[in-house]
């Protein structure tokens, strides 16, 4: 049987994870829906624990890799996990002014939860605290050392009461530790000792990872309840909007453009509309089946009216990094939103843009396999692995028609601030 890493990935309303074999293929798949309320540490060990019985009840995998969303942090206290203070959490104003995006969340977490901060014997973030809960190993996965003043500089670690409870750093696709029979808590583990557990990192690096967005000119679309526009460029780009962090492979660039809420704001809608009963791909189906330009007497569908406002949006991202870096990209699809195939299509014809669905819509967990077999040394580098397991199985071309009609509403907007064109 071909090797094996069980790829996990912390979301924001969700746990994701799959078998994956060295091949690429998807071998299993489990997601474990969290439920509404506060978040803490706990949800996320029952969610792993809950997809491992899943996917692995008759499969002992290669290797273990994790990644999650950040800067979200959880405490340790005595090896169990305290407060936890979620990336999307409202937190107090900071005086940081420093380049850190963790330095002002960890100042947040010390005015929330002061008793445990107090307290604390480690700071981290969701992947590592699972890295930690299996293998006993503490660490921050640093993604490239280019971003260590986006994590904590030394000198910005001197300005907590103890830097000690910040882990050392330690790139992705390394071993950290082994599952062993205990958990960091003291608890009996559910999984067999011995196996590696390799260090994945932040989501929006696993997606890049995984969609095989490595070089000039590639760029990826990871969209779900937030979503970011990402292209590999060859300088950082300086421009309004537009964030540039280092990107995958040594010496290249990542230029990004957030949309915070698309997946959220659609969610809403479907909400306060009465029709959360009513499944994504049929509301998108009925969506798309309204006009684009209602005829007189008619209204604009008000489904339409949300994703169009969602796919303008997404435009106007697509053509800020156009322009800032001369480059007309493809987009390779990653994240929930990614598996409706209307929505392909739909944002398709509204941008005027390719884009690229691979093997899985969740390339997080393509990422942490890529990542997995890297360490495991099935690879060389990142790169080969990547170019060895992400394939493209299906192109969304933009209809022309469609297109053009969109493009007449799109410009409108641009011009007037009104959403709808007048009725036909």
């Amino acid at each position: 049987m071909n090797r094996i890493v069980f790829a996990v990935d912390i979301g924001t309303s969700s746990l994701k994870a799959a078998l994956i074999s060295v091949d690429g293929t998807i071998v299993a798949y489990s997601r474990i829906r969290f439920l509404p309320g506060t978040r803490t540490a706990r949800d996320w060990e029952r969610a792993f624990f809950t997809a491992w019985e899943t996917v692995c009840a008759t499969v002992k995998p290669d290797a273990i890799s994790v990644s999650g969303n950040g800067p979200t942090l959880v405490g340790v206290m005595e090896g169990t996990a305290s407060g936890l203070l979620m990336w999307n959490d409202r937190v107090p104003d900071t005086e940081y002014t420093g380049r850190s995006i963790f330095m002002p969340r960890i100042e947040a977490y010390r005015k929330m939860f002061p008793d445990q901060y107090s307290r604390l014997s480690l700071l981290m973030s969701g992947p590592e605290y699972l890295v930690y809960l299996l293998s006993g190993s503490a660490v921050t996965i640093l993604p490239d050392t280019r971003y260590e003043s986006a994590y904590w500089t030394a000198e910005d670690a001197g300005l907590l009461p103890d830097s000690s409870v910040l882990p050392p750093f330690t790139p992705p696709a390394v071993i950290a530790g082994y599952t062993r029979t205990i958990l960091a808590d003291g608890r009996s583990s559910p999984l067999p000792a011995g196996i590696p557990v390799v260090t994945g990192g932040p989501d929006f690096y696993t997606a890049l990872v995984g969609t095989a967005t490595l070089h000039p000119a590639q760029a990826c679309d990871r969209a779900g309840t937030s979503e970011g526009l990402n292209l590999c460029t060859e300088q950082p780009l300086n421009c309004q909007g537009i964030r540039t962090l280092p990107g995958v492979l040594p010496g290249l660039w990542n230029a990004s453009w957030l949309l915070n809420e698309t997946g959220a704001d659609f969610h809403r809608y479907r909400q306060e509309s009465g029709k959360s009963a009513v499944s994504y791909p049929e509301l998108l189906a009925e969506i798309e089946a309204s006009p684009i330009i209602p005829r007189n007497g008619e209204q604009l569908h008000p489904g339409r009216y949300n994703v169009e406002k969602i796919g303008f949006a997404v435009r106007e991202g697509i053509e800020a990094l156009k322009k800032a870096s001369a480059h007309e990209s493809e987009y390779r699809l990653s994240g929930g939103q990614a598996r409706n195939e209307i929505w392909n299509q739909m944002k398709a014809d509204m941008t005027g843009t390719v884009f690229l669905l691979t093997g899985t819509a969740d390339g997080e967990l393509m990422g942490d396999a890529i990542l997995g077999f890297t360490a495991l040394g099935d690879f060389r580098t990142i790169e080969e692995a990547a170019s060895a397991m992400v394939r493209i199985h299906r192109r969304y071309e933009p209809d022309p028609d469609r297109y053009r009609l969109y493009t007449e509403k799109y410009e409108y907007l641009l011009d007037t601030g009104k959403h709808d064109l007048p009725h036909l």
